[in-house]
């Protein structure tokens, strides 16, 4: 049986990481075992590891552009751009009778290279212009439908006892 957490909740995972590295005292890697905890009880393992080298490469990416201050509000854009928008630009549908964006995938597609290269791409076009940015102020608890399970693991607080 397959149950791959899909590439784009890997990239948010791995953002909201290097995010909440970046605005809270809580240790990369505390972050990244947070989240690989979560979704480890959804799909199939996933370790802090991958989580925490994803969202360092992410955060050396946007200091090699110098976005200086701005890493926080860039992080955040890419964030509300997966979760409410396909890599093809299409909207992605958060709820539905028969599917859930949160669905598990039949094989693996998330890894290191593959969501730094969306983060990339991402992040350039949001720079760029050409990529929509998220509302001043958006956080996930805007986001009403579909996601709740995923939701809830970003709002939860790092358990320093994850670490032991």
């Amino acid at each position: 049986m397959s149950n791959f957490c899909p590439e784009w909740i890997f990239g948010c995972s791995s953002a909201y990481c290097a995010h909440g590295f970046l605005s809270s005292e809580n240790s990369l890697n505390a972050i990244a075992r947070k989240f690989s905890i979560g979704l480890n009880q959804n799909y199939k393992e996933i370790k802090f590891e991958e989580l925490s080298d994803t969202a360092e490469q992410m955060l050396q990416f946007l200091s090699e552009i110098n976005v200086g201050e701005e890493a926080v509000d860039y992080l955040n854009h890419y964030i509300f751009k997966r979760i409410h928008f396909q890599n093809n630009g299409s909207e992605r549908k958060l709820s539905g009778m028969f599917a859930s964006p949160l669905n598990p995938e039949k094989s693996i597609d998330y890894g290191v290279k593959k969501s730094l290269k969306v983060f990339r791409a991402t992040i350039f076009g949001i720079k760029n212009n050409v990529t929509e940015k998220s509302p001043p102020g958006w956080t996930i608890s805007d986001v009403d439908e579909g996601i709740k399970w995923f939701k809830d693991l970003v709002e939860k607080p790092v358990d320093l006892l994850d670490n032991f």
